[in-house]
């Protein structure tokens, strides 16, 4: 017998078989190294407290970065709430964690440290990787060591979304 001179044909569902077992491997594996990636440096560490006299703070703390005791004080201002146990540390990896006094402005926890906003007796503390905001103004990790915080009566105002507005 000769061979014909046409080529056999592929089978389909053998060639869809291997196309899907590689994808599911690449993405077992690329799902992997994201989520380590995501992971690897860890939350930032809030610790918040009071001193001696009541007086109230926080101390963040970001030892993948190098980034340790750096408190922020907040003279003149109590704590209100009476059923909340002190010191209490939080670690901000999970989105439904709140601080125990003060609220959570914003969180972006995708790529850890990652974002996170707290609005504190009216003083809005932002820690990001690039530095420590406070009142939206910024203060390098390298010299962010100890504030004290005045009261203030108004809190600074939320971001808000810039979108164009359509007319219809």
């Amino acid at each position: 017998m000769s061979e014909s001179p046409h080529p056999k044909d592929d089978n389909l569902i053998k060639h869809a078989v291997v196309v899907f077992v590689v994808c599911v491997i690449a993405y077992v594996f690329l799902y992997r190294w994201d989520s380590n990636v995501r992971l690897r440096k860890g939350p930032w560490e809030v610790t918040f407290a009071t001193d001696t006299n009541g007086t109230p703070f926080v101390g963040i703390n970001q030892p993948a970065y190098g980034i340790s005791n750096v408190v922020i004080r907040f003279p003149d201002c109590e704590i209100t709430e009476t059923n909340i146990s002190l010191p209490t540390t939080v670690k901000f990896d999970d989105p439904l964690k709140k601080p125990p006094f003060g609220k959570l402005r914003f969180h972006d926890l995708t790529y850890q440290p990652g974002t996170v906003t707290l609005l504190l007796f009216n003083h809005e503390i932002e820690m990001i990787r690039r530095g420590l905001f406070i009142d939206r103004q910024e203060n390098g990790w390298s010299t962010a060591k100890d504030f004290s915080l005045t009261p203030t009566n108004a809190p600074p105002p939320a971001h808000e979304a810039r979108r164009k507005q359509s007319p219809y």
